[in-house]
């Protein structure tokens, strides 16, 4: 694992500055505190931050094909690298490390830009081929790893996050309203946008090829689901199961490759226990396992509850790692981490088990995914509760989501009802979101900044469009593209890895191996989703392997309760962000509107969580990479 940044030039003569690349690596160091390496040539520039995981003695990059016209520098893990190496040691290519990354030039050398098909593990990468002054930059197929790019008049320059990026000093910071709109009011960034007008995220599943000034970008995997009558319903429900552990099962130890100690996140509930479970009878010793509990038993979920780690049998060695509103404090070093794609709360947990994680492991697997591919979220059973009403006229049904009863007692059924009938993106965000957004724009907002962001885009119009087929899937099917792509692609990952790389940990996700996913696919919706019971199948998949009360535990979500914090005492940064002074400076919000949004919510009369901390996600991104100034945290 690491960090990567770099800079083509148009003019293949063009020397790199050595300088640039060096700030430009540097200000990955979190990503990769073991080791840099850097490859200046003509018309390039590639610099690499290492995390020693794999091939601790001869791993460095860059890596070079064998007459070195081929460049590479990888963030990420090859988990099928030693078939691969196999098959192109036997074709003639010669092998100078042991390094799982080092397939990949080769492959490019045989199949050109076709090598990212035979790719199985998580990747960003940038290869160089200087026979034709030609760079490529390949993100895997679910976007694990965050790979960012900014095109110039003369040169393009990419980066692992965006900060590298902007160490270069040639690209300029003006925001991207339309990325802000997001962030407003979905809480997230959408790729390929960001924060920063002239800074793009390469999608997952993407291949961007520059060469003499040109951009090429094109799209080489996508989730795909059966049509919605070509399931496979004569297969019984513990046939899926049984075929699930197994794949899960072979996810988990190819995810098990390293030459460090390799540890867990845990949680209370089935997801991160099943990966756990099946890991744990292969790795030597007793396993460390990391469990967020909050200090609070209302949002605890193992306040009177057991976690896998309380099971002998597991020989797990589990640390609990106590969060509460002292936490808070830490909301500026996730915005420096996240760059200000997700809302600052978003990662406050997870930033706190992650410095815990980072020392006694430097990897660790994780459950996230199995929502989005199994779909265990509450509006899955939600979608065919309201399917009848969508039956009705748009007319009717908003008339029916006003009535008081309905608004105040089922808040995010009204919101999606009153919302168009066919599963696309806002109906998708309606249904996901159990606040309408807030209308934070419209409320809090500078008028000027409004009307320019009004003109600006539409924060809907997102850029990963369903395929052509998606017509004929499910509506469950449909959901779960939308949450692959969105609530997984733009918010869950993009924490995890911001968290785990901001104290260099390598995060490792075995339910978004991408074979295991397009097994999923196929699982007809009525098998996932049994007698109202979320992730059914996998819940059959883990008997006999998880103790049943924790197989049989109905979803918990476990976050930080932000809304409470911000009831209670406010850490310095977010008493000078939302005040007055602040806020009249950086000229994005009406402050009397901000006031009186946080006298509200601190008297409990309403509860602006999402607004507040969506302003708050903002100031500090406006102070952090705008205006350089660092925020007081104490």
């Amino acid at each position: 694992m690491c960090g990567i940044a770099g800079i083509a030039f148009r003019e293949p003569s063009r020397p790199a500055d050595p300088r640039m690349v060096h700030r430009m690596a540097d200000a990955l160091r979190h990503r990769g505190p073991d080791g840099e390496g850097f490859h200046l040539a003509p018309g390039i520039g590639l610099g690499f931050r290492r995390l020693s995981i794999v091939d601790l003695a001869t791993g460095d990059q860059p890596i070079f094909n064998e007459d070195r016209s081929v460049a590479l520098v990888c963030n990420g893990e090859i988990y099928n690298h030693a078939e691969l190496r196999a098959r192109l040691a036997a074709a003639g290519h010669r092998f100078s490390t042991a390094s799982d990354v080092e397939a990949i030039v080769h492959l490019y050398e045989d199949v050109g830009d076709a090598f990212v098909d035979h790719l199985r593990g998580m990747f960003a990468l940038a290869l160089w081929d200087a026979r034709r002054s030609r760079l490529v930059l390949a993100r895997d197929r679910i976007g694990i790893k965050p790979l960012h790019y900014a095109a110039t008049h003369d040169a393009i320059l990419f980066g692992s996050e965006q900060k590298a990026i902007l160490a270069s000093g040639a690209v300029p910071v003006d925001p991207d309203l339309v990325a802000m709109r997001q962030i407003l009011t979905h809480g997230r960034v959408s790729a390929p946008r960001t924060l920063v007008a002239a800074i793009r995220t390469l999608p997952a599943g993407h291949l961007l090829t520059w060469s003499a000034g040109r951009v090429e970008q094109r799209q080489y995997w996508d989730a795909r689901f059966p049509p919605r009558d070509a399931y496979d319903l004569a297969r019984p429900a513990a046939d899926w199961a049984e075929e699930l552990r197994a794949r899960l099962a072979d996810a988990v130890r190819s995810h098990l490759q390293g030459d460090v100690p390799i540890g867990a996140w845990l949680s209370g509930g089935i997801d991160s226990s099943a990966v756990v479970a099946l890991a744990s009878p292969l790795v030597e010793g007793r396993m460390p396992t990391f469990t967020m509990k909050l200090d609070d038993p209302r949002d605890d979920e193992l306040a009177s509850r057991k976690a896998l780690d309380d099971f002998p049998q597991f020989r797990l060695d589990g640390h609990r790692v106590m969060c509460g509103p002292a936490d808070f404090a830490a909301m500026p070093e996730v915005v420096r981490s996240t760059e200000g794609s997700i809302l600052a709360s978003t990662g406050l947990g997870q930033q706190r088990v992650a410095a815990a994680s980072a020392r006694r492991v430097k990897v660790v697997l994780c459950g996230e995914g199995a929502d989005e591919t199994l779909g265990g979220y509450s509006w899955y059973p939600t979608l065919a509760r309201l399917a009848p009403l969508f039956l009705l006229p748009r007319p009717l049904r908003r008339a029916l989501s006003r009535v008081p009863r309905i608004a105040r007692r089922w808040p995010g059924a009204a919101w999606t009802l009153a919302g168009p009938r066919e599963m696309d993106y806002e109906r998708y965000s309606r249904s996901i979101s159990h606040l309408p957004s807030q209308r934070v724009p419209e409320r809090l907002l500078a008028p000027d900044l409004l009307g320019a962001m009004l003109a600006a885009g539409d924060p809907s119009d997102v850029a990963a469009k369903p395929p052509p087929e998606f017509a004929r899937w499910h509506p469950f099917a449909r959901m779960q593209y939308f949450d692959l792509k969105h609530r997984l692609g733009d918010a869950v990952i993009v924490s995890l890895d911001r968290s785990s790389m901001a104290h260099s940990v390598e995060a490792r996700v075995p339910f978004l191996d991408h074979e295991l996913v397009e097994f999923c696919a196929r699982i007809p919706p009525g098998v996932k989703l049994r007698r109202g019971v979320e992730k059914d199948v996998l819940r059959t998949a883990m008997k006999g392997v998880l103790p049943p009360e924790i197989a049989n535990r109905p979803k918990f979500a476990m976050r930080v309760p932000v809304e409470r914090w911000l009831r209670g005492p406010l850490p310095a940064f977010a008493q000078e962000a939302l005040g007055d002074s602040a806020l009249r400076e950086s000229g994005t919000f009406v402050p009397a509107h901000v006031a009186s949004m946080l006298e509200r919510h601190r008297k409990g009369s309403e509860n602006f969580a999402h607004a507040l901390t969506a302003v708050l996600t903002i100031e500090l991104w406006n102070r952090q990479f705008r205006r350089g100034r660092p925020a007081t945290t104490a």
